[in-house]
């Protein structure tokens, strides 16, 4: 038995009698490891995504995507906020009291602005998925800039941020372009309409890009337990395609 870049070769003797025609040969079973990416999305308000924009007021939806190795979760990335923000703009504000913060306000309770991130985001509404088959170059790559990506938002570094994009999504889609894994565009326009109808923003948002996904992909429903609380944990047996993928050996001669 020896190990190769793309598995374990078992070899097993299949013929050895002087009149077989196959004396002498062997058969090759490999046991390749199977990379498949699984995408999700929480969009679930149709109010919230009218006329190609997205209605930040309505509902902020969310993206997130776990990497799988022979049926089990090897990386995760579900980037959300986690804390609170403050009221105003940018790093000016006011607290929620009488006192006016002019500049450095502290974070408080606004949603509006940058808050603290998490890159494991709990799930709790029923998620729409796609499935994208990945080769081990690309997993090992995505793995690798998922954890980049963790350690700055755990760091501090990087917050999360609607107003700037700063989100689940277009922090998504650039951690797997940056992993050379195409998919489809998720830009469209944003808006909040507690602040303006007009849109603020065109970039990547959950409801667009499922929608472009949803174009080009079997999407498969899955609903979280009761209550309705998960995220994708490494380790574990995917929940979503672990009972729908096939074996993960094929025969060789």
């Amino acid at each position: 038995m020896t190990k190769t870049p793309t598995g374990t070769i078992k070899w097993a003797n299949i013929g050895s009698s002087s009149t077989s025609p196959v004396e002498q040969t062997v058969r090759r079973i490999v046991e390749l490891d199977v990379f498949y990416l699984v995408i999700g999305f929480e969009v679930n308000s149709a109010d919230a995504f009218k006329h190609e924009i997205h209605d930040l007021a309505i509902d902020y939806g969310h993206a997130f995507y776990y990497v799988v190795k022979n049926l089990k979760i090897v990386q995760s990335f579900s980037f959300g906020p986690h804390g609170l923000g403050k009221i105003g703009w940018l790093d000016k504000g006011r607290s929620t009291g009488k006192q006016i913060y002019t500049v450095g306000a502290i974070k408080k309770d606004g949603v509006k602005n940058s808050r603290p991130g998490t890159a494991d985001y709990e799930i709790t509404e029923k998620v729409k998925s796609f499935k994208i088959p990945i080769t081990g170059k690309q997993a090992d790559a995505l793995i690798q800039n998922t954890n980049k990506a963790r350690a700055e938002i755990y760091s501090g570094k990087l917050t999360y941020s609607a107003i700037v994009n700063d989100t689940c999504a277009e922090t998504a889609k650039e951690i797997l372009d940056d992993s050379n894994i195409d998919t489809p565009s998720g830009f469209g326009w944003i808006k909040h309409s507690s602040i303006s109808e007009i849109p603020i923003a065109y970039a990547v948002n959950p409801y667009k890009w499922h929608r472009a996904f949803k174009a080009s992909y079997d999407e498969v429903t899955f609903r979280p337990g009761d209550p309705p609380t998960w995220r994708p944990i490494v380790g574990e047996a995917d929940p979503i395609y672990g009972t729908l993928s096939s074996a993960k050996s094929e025969s060789i001669t």
